[in-house]
């Protein structure tokens, strides 16, 4: 997800009517709350499971964590 930038020079910088950047903040925070709601939600069903996964090595910010490429 990211939030909407104009780009100069592009049809969608030139249409009028632009939403203020606080709304695109309070959209973008909406939509981000409800896909973590949904997230954990639907990790929910594999608490107390285990799961195969592929582990890539050493994250680049903690070298207590392991990770993927996505």
């Amino acid at each position: 997800m990211f939030i909407y930038s104009r780009r100069v020079g592009t049809v969608a910088d030139r249409m009028e009517n632009q939403i203020p950047e606080q709304i695109k903040h309070e959209r973008f925070n909406r939509l981000k709350e409800l896909f973590e709601k949904n997230i954990e939600k639907n990790n929910q069903k594999y608490v107390g499971t285990t799961q195969k996964i592929l582990v890539e090595g050493y994250s680049k910010n903690n070298s207590n964590m392991l990770t993927r490429k996505n």
